[in-house]
C-alpha cells in the first residue's frame, strides 16, 4: 500500500474522529444508565440474582451488556484514531517525535508500561499537532494529565472490582466490587467528555496547524 500523504491522513483522522466522538457520546449515555442500576443495587432495590428479573432489572442487565459492547468498540476505534494521529505526525516529519504509529497504540497493551508510555506518546502527539514553539514534545499539559489520571484510576477500580467479583461466595467482596464499579462509573462521567475534547482538539490542531507546519518546514 502506498504511503498516505499528510492531507489524506488528516482527512482520514477527521473521519475517524467523528466516529470516535459519536461512540464516546453513546458510551456516556450507557454509563449513566449503568450508574442508575448500580445505585439501585447498592440500595438493595434491585438484584440481578433474582430468578425472574423485573422490567427495570432486565433493562439494567441489557445496559450492562450493551455498555460492554460499546466500550470494546470505542477502545478499538480510539486506537485506530491514535494510530492515524501518530502517523500524520510522522509524515509531517515533526522533529523529536519518538513513537511509531504502531507503538503509539501498542503501549496500551504492555503491562506496567501501559501506566505511562501511552500518556507519553499522546503528549508528543498533542504537542506536535499543536506546533509546540519550544520544540519540546515532552512538555507537560494539565489537560492531558487530567485525562490520563482519570483513565488510569477508572481502569484500576474496574480491574480490582472484577477480581473481587470472581469470589461470589463472599458477600462482602461482591458488595465492595459493586461499590468500586459505581465509583468507576462516577469517574467516567468526567472521563468521557474529557476524552471527547481530547479527540476533537488534536484533530482540529492537525487540520489547522500540522499541515501549515509541514508546508513551511
Amino acid at each position: 500500500m502506498a504511503e498516505m500523504g499528510l492531507a489524506e491522513g488528516i482527512d482520514l483522522l477527521a473521519r475517524r474522529a467523528k466516529i470516535v466522538k459519536a461512540m464516546l457520546a453513546a458510551g456516556l449515555v450507557m454509563v449513566v444508565a449503568v450508574l442508575i442500576g448500580e445505585i439501585g443495587e447498592l440500595q438493595g432495590r434491585i438484584s440481578l440474582d433474582n430468578p425472574e428479573l423485573s422490567s427495570f432489572e432486565a433493562l439494567y442487565a441489557a445496559a450492562l451488556l450493551l455498555s460492554l459492547v460499546v466500550l470494546v468498540a470505542t477502545y478499538v476505534l480510539f486506537g485506530m484514531w491514535v494510530y492515524r494521529a501518530a502517523a500524520n505526525v510522522e509524515v509531517a516529519a515533526v522533529p523529536g517525535f519518538d513513537y511509531t504509529p504502531g507503538w503509539a497504540v501498542g503501549w496500551f497493551f504492555v503491562p506496567f508500561a501501559n501506566l505511562f508510555k501511552p500518556f507519553a506518546a499522546m503528549r508528543q502527539i498533542w504537542n506536535a499537532s499543536h506546533g509546540n514553539e519550544s520544540g519540546d514534545l515532552d512538555s507537560g499539559n494539565p489537560f492531558l494529565a487530567f485525562w490520563w489520571g482519570l483513565w488510569i484510576l477508572t481502569a484500576i477500580l474496574t480491574n480490582i472490582a472484577f477480581r473481587l467479583s470472581l469470589n461470589p461466595e463472599d458477600p462482602s467482596y461482591v458488595r465492595t466490587a459493586l461499590q468500586l464499579e459505581t465509583a468507576s462509573s462516577v469517574l467516567s462521567l468526567a472521563l468521557y467528555p474529557i476524552a471527547y475534547r481530547l479527540v476533537d482538539r488534536i484533530t482540529r490542531a492537525q487540520q489547522e496547524r500540522l499541515t501549515a507546519a509541514h508546508i513551511f518546514a
